[in-house]
């Protein structure tokens, strides 16, 4: 190999030396990168492992809680009459926020806003205080079917007196003649609406002494776990409503635990579901890595021949020169 070709030999390889050492330093800098990533990986597994579920139990198991357990279902009142979905044992524990306002759905906010008008609610969705004594024109606006008056008689003590027109006479009251019949249902209709009063009650009674708010409902709509965080980061709240809409002084999430409203557990299946997500996350990580560590070792052996041929090249472009100084001398 002549001289010149040598040179250029000599500055190919050094560029590309220069290419393999760079990229075994970028390569050695996501490694790094992956070690700290692994690192955040094994913090955010332990603090999932450690997060607390707050759970009530229904059909034989437990499930996480949730706004339609703890206030209901809206302005869907059978959910409470015919007992088939779940619902909280004590009425009087509702949801608050950290500022101590009722947690209102939507269809609740709007049963307020069309008895007190729209400004009852600013333009961040919270209500202020009001009277006690509108309650009963508010549920019979979220209630369809009932009065302002049924409504306000019942929460007075008084049985409300309803019936209807019936067809079938003998298939109802045995007679022969005829065909249709009144039937009294006031006790029915009363015992509905003592069941409504006595769940829909706590909660606009709280509103009215301590004011509301919708804000969160965006978060609660998208996100199952919202309301199990917000109650055990403080965000939200449980509170217990006297008879005034006034809220009991022990309202901790202790306190709801203790007596059994309410329960704290680390699931196994929730346990299982964490530690499978881990080792996916962590599986992915180990992926990169070793495709780093192949980058890696190509380059370093590719990095060892080139150093090797260096010195080769060398090598011949000293004996080159040498020759030169050499040719003619004796």
């Amino acid at each position: 190999m002549g001289l010149a070709c040598s040179q250029i030999r000599l500055l190919t390889l050094t560029a590309r030396k220069a290419d393999c050492e760079y990229g075994i330093s970028v390569a050695s800098m996501r490694k790094m990168a992956i070690t700290r990533e692994q690192s955040a990986l094994a913090q955010e597994y332990n603090s999932k492992l450690q997060t607390k579920s707050i759970v009530y139990y229904d059909n034989g198991q437990y499930n996480k809680i949730n706004y339609n357990y703890l206030m209901g279902y809206g302005s869907n009142y059978t959910a409470i009459t015919s007992g088939n979905k779940a619902l909280k044992d004590e009425n009087s524990m509702i949801l608050t926020d950290y500022k101590g306002q009722v947690v209102l759905s939507s269809d609740y906010a709007n049963a307020i806003t069309a008895v007190l008008g729209s400004s009852a609610m600013d333009s961040n969705g919270r209500g202020g205080t009001f009277s006690s004594s509108q309650i009963p024109a508010i549920l019979a606006e979220l209630i369809p079917g009932y009065s302002e008056e049924q409504f306000q008689a019942v929460i007075d003590g008084e049985n409300i007196t309803t019936s209807y027109e019936a067809n079938g006479v003998q298939t109802i009251t045995g007679e022969e003649n005829g065909n249709k019949t009144t039937v009294d249902n006031s006790d029915t209709s009363t015992s509905i609406l003592q069941e409504l009063i006595d769940f829909y009650y706590p909660i606009f009674s709280a509103a009215a002494a301590n004011g509301w708010t919708t804000e969160y409902n965006n978060e609660i709509k998208n996100n199952d776990d919202y309301i199990n965080d917000g109650l055990v980061s403080g965000t939200l709240q449980l509170a217990t409503v006297n008879e005034d809409g006034n809220y009991e002084p022990d309202s901790s999430l202790t306190y709801y635990l203790t007596a059994g409203l309410v329960e704290s557990q680390t699931n196994s299946d929730i346990r299982e579901e964490i530690t499978a997500w881990y080792e996916e996350q962590k599986a992915a990580i180990s992926e990169k890595e070793d495709w780093l560590d192949i980058e890696i070792d190509n380059l370093s052996t590719e990095l060892e021949s080139i150093n090797t041929e260096i010195q080769s090249v060398k090598s011949l472009i000293d004996d080159a020169i040498s020759s030169v100084f050499d040719w003619g001398s004796g």
